[in-house]
């Protein structure tokens, strides 16, 4: 394994999309807390600095829409270096805004960032359909683990690195850093040399996306999936671990930043696990999709009746690479079962609908713990991975699916 590890990183394709990939990662984080910590300074607002994330979010949203029915009609090297590039000069723009106080500067910003957020929605679906043209089929689940590293490398220590860079250099030097990111990450991207075949067959038109989401099985299995454990996942954000961790386990701050650490740490040995085992999980993609909503069901279960904080920290720990490992394996499926043109308007929709989503499950889950109580709030996410676990239990086209690595059986 380690072989064909270093195998992947042999080639030039990969490697500066996984390079675009840190950069854009590093680019975004820095962004979000830069401009949070900014728009906070210079109006002395919480509700103000939270609209940096409420807004971006809805851009995202509306993104998802476009790119759905429009994403196919750019080849993609060429979509996300103009993606990369477009947010490097638009963060320039946000920067010169944020320099100035006036009375349209919290208008003008949210407007910015909209933008650079409808935008950016089209990264990751032309990313995901990027992969498997730079890549051979056999590479998929590897290829997909090391990209899934990065994310969750920078969901764990982004924010803090973020909060660390913003408060040590000024202002204009983070903006500079932000733009050199942005930018460098499309420069990798527009040196990804394709085949011509690929290209033509990435540019022709495809089905609407809506529609092959819905009338796939697999495809539509898999985002039912994500729609219930949308739900469930809402207990892992930091607000719901921090009431836990005071009302059940009866510590403190410090406490808090360990468990929800651990839980992202585990993500990072995850993707890590999915790498070095992927003949194993090549043969059993499906059941594995289904073990990992089991495990994580149990596991919820004991860290829900558990008042004890290093179980606790373990139990996290553990949940981590199960739910990667799940999630590398759900990616690869959906790269295998979706045709070249297609990949990333199905992608692009289903983010469409995961996105709101998933803003509305905080809002549901967050009332719901308030009128009973935190642990029962855990209880009801442990119900619900179960629940999950029986959809993939039922359901024999994705609990059979057969991933193989030879020529794509894309439907």
């Amino acid at each position: 394994m380690g072989k064909a590890l270093q195998k992947l990183f042999r080639q030039p394709r990969f490697v500066k999309l996984w390079f675009s990939q840190i950069l854009q990662s590093l680019a975004n984080v820095l962004l979000n807390v830069s401009v949070m910590v900014k728009v906070y300074q210079q109006t002395d607002s919480v509700f103000s600095s939270s609209l940096v994330l409420a807004v971006m979010a809805l851009g995202s949203f509306f993104g998802g829409i476009l790119g759905s029915k429009y994403i196919h009609r750019f080849p993609l090297t060429r979509l996300l270096t103009g993606i990369e590039w477009s947010r490097a000069g638009l963060t320039v723009l946000l920067g010169l805004i944020l320099l100035h106080v006036y009375s349209i500067q919290l208008f003008l910003t949210s407007v910015v960032l909209f933008v650079i957020a409808l935008i950016g929605a089209w990264y990751q679906p032309a990313r995901f359909a990027l992969l498997p043209l730079v890549v051979s089929k056999k590479e998929y689940m590897k290829a997909n683990g090391m990209l899934n590293m990065i994310h969750q490398l920078f969901l764990v220590a982004g924010w803090g690195l973020g909060g660390i860079i913003a408060a040590v250099l000024p202002f204009y030097s983070v903006i500079l850093l932000i733009f050199i990111s942005f930018s460098l990450s499309g420069e990798c991207i527009r040196r990804i040399q394709l085949q011509a075949s690929l290209i033509a067959a990435e540019t022709s038109k495809p089905e609407p996306a809506w529609r092959r989401m819905i009338q796939v099985p697999v495809i539509r299995n898999i985002t039912s999936m994500d729609l219930l454990e949308s739900l469930a996942n809402v207990v892992w954000a930091s607000a719901f671990i921090l009431a836990f961790t005071h009302d059940i386990l009866g510590k403190g701050s410090e406490w808090w930043g360990f468990i929800n650490a651990s839980y992202w740490v585990g993500g990072i040995v995850g993707s890590w696990m999915a790498v070095m085992i992927t003949p194993f999980l090549e043969k059993r993609v499906g059941y594995m999709i289904g073990l990992s909503a089991l495990s994580m069901s149990l596991l919820t279960f004991f860290f829900a009746l558990n008042s004890n904080a290093v179980l606790a920290l373990v139990i996290c720990m553990f949940m981590g690479p199960l739910y990667q490992v799940r999630e590398i394996c759900q990616e690869t499926v959906l790269q295998d079962v979706i045709s070249p043109q297609e990949r990333a308007n199905v992608m692009a929709a289903r983010n469409a609908v995961l996105t709101p989503w998933s803003a509305m499950t905080h809002l549901m889950m967050g009332w719901l713990a308030d009128r009973m109580d935190i642990q029962s709030a855990y209880i009801l996410a442990a119900i619900l991975y179960g629940l999950t676990f029986l959809f993939v239990a039922f359901q024999p086209q994705l609990k059979n699916y057969q991933y193989d690595v030879g020529e794509r059986k894309t439907v």
